[in-house]
């Protein structure tokens, strides 16, 4: 039970603190740059009748009051379905081809609604009829959108460029969110970088109209800086631990402890996936740390550690792995980035701050996956997942690999498992 409790304190400060603690933005009005402020997730803080562009539910009833609260696995069934009839893969270049005038979607998972951009009445009514088996279980709140995902796609393709500007600090670059807009993250808001921003903007002909601008500070989470006191794991991560599992504590010569992922294959040899800012590619690898050479556990095989590759290392073992996230999480397989959903519920399990959960904010063009997870320093590396068919406690599927954190905004962010599969070309082992 103690579990339990430790899980739902994370979902309950990640929905109701976190989601409604204000957060600022800026956007651009009447010429110019304008700061403004509304709760971080803010679709959890006030009724959907409620929210400015808010045109309707798919079905008559309300999916909440009357109905018992949806199960997680239904929701996401019908956002699945959604996502099939809008037609979108950004990873194999498929695009939306069904519904023109579709801006994006997010769920909420507490209320068991979807919400839509969409603004052809011809679009609504094929979801509508897409997802009328779902009535009386889920539904559908459309929002009145400026903006098609096609349109904020091309803008996004755009904005790429925005990377090469060093002096700019471009952090983040999001089309797939909440907001109908362009979300782009900057290490420092200030009027010269927005002056800066719009310089550039205009050179790609992005209209800044279609632009949100956050301050997103983006770091690696190392512990070297925070010391070593005062990050005391909880429960036996730190332990010798073997089989090796997602979830503990290891270490790499002349890098403090880390996070151990999941484990993977390559070309049938078994070895375990984490973060590559951790390690040295050709290092020997350590669990629980580097205090013993009876630790020793094999060698890092593949190091990435750049914006075009991503962050993420494998380590060719030596001893024995297990499918399983500490402490008995059995890994059944792992959810496409495609599938995970703004608002979405996931967790992580960190050699620092244990196993805590939040909610999914917006996805990068990079794949990358921003969350209200908390985390620390020593907790890169982690596995993130989420319960595998409503099987609470002991089957999980993976989502991706914890990296990074913005310690200012209290978010953290992680690799989406299809990126870390296909960037190190390794195979998930499942149990």
């Amino acid at each position: 039970m103690l579990l339990g409790f430790v899980v739902l304190g994370s979902f309950g400060s990640a929905g109701n603190d976190k989601a409604c603690q204000p957060v600022k933005y800026w956007v651009f009005e009447n010429g110019q740059w304008v700061e403004k402020s509304e709760p971080r997730i803010w679709w959890y803080c006030q009724e959907p009748e409620k929210i400015k562009n808010f045109e309707g539910f798919a079905f008559k009833e309300k999916p909440y009051g009357l109905l018992k609260k949806p199960e997680s696995i239904i929701l996401h069934q019908a956002a699945r379905e959604l996502s099939q009839l809008v037609g979108i893969d950004e990873l194999n270049g498929e695009s939306s081809r069904n519904l023109s005038s579709y801006g994006g979607m997010f769920i909420d998972e507490n209320k068991g609604l979807i919400f839509v951009y969409v603004r052809d009445e011809k679009d609504k009514e094929k979801i509508r009829k897409a997802l009328e088996k779902y009535k009386g279980k889920v539904n559908v709140a459309f929002l009145k959108g400026k903006y098609s995902f096609e349109q904020l796609k091309e803008e996004g393709e755009k904005a790429k460029e925005l990377f090469r500007s060093r002096e700019l600090g471009i952090t983040w670059l999001s089309y797939q969110n909440s907001k109908n807009r362009l979300i782009i993250g900057l290490e420092s808001v200030s009027p010269r970088n927005l002056e800066l921003l719009s310089g550039h903007l205009d050179k790609l002909r992005i209209p800044k109209e279609a632009v949100i601008v956050e301050e997103i500070d983006l770091k690696p989470l190392n512990i070297e800086n925070y010391g070593k006191l005062s990050l005391i794991q909880p429960l036996s991560r730190n332990d010798v631990i073997r089989p090796l599992m997602g979830g503990i504590q290891f270490q790499v010569p002349g890098h403090n402890y880390c996070t151990l992922g999941f484990p993977a294959e390559k070309n049938g040899i078994v070895g375990m996936v984490t973060a590559g800012h951790c390690t040295d590619e050709g290092a020997p690898a350590y669990q629980p740390d580097t205090s013993d050479p009876s630790y020793y556990i094999g060698n890092v095989e593949i190091k990435l550690w750049s914006p075009a590759q991503g962050d993420m290392a494998w380590i060719k073992t030596t001893v024995g792995v297990t499918p399983k996230v500490y402490p008995y999480f059995i890994i059944k397989g792992y959810k496409p980035y495609r599938y995970q959903y703004v608002g979405s519920t996931v967790l992580k399990s960190g050699r620092t701050t244990g196993l805590t959960g939040g909610i999914i904010l917006d996805i990068s063009t990079s794949l990358e996956i921003r969350t209200t997870m908390e985390v620390a320093p020593g907790d890169s590396g982690s596995p993130v997942f989420y319960w595998c068919q409503g099987q609470a406690y002991k089957y999980v599927q993976i989502y991706g690999l914890l990296y990074r954190w913005d310690p200012d905004e209290e978010t953290s962010t992680y690799l989406s498992i299809d990126d870390v599969l296909n960037n190190l070309g390794v195979e998930l082992i499942t149990g």
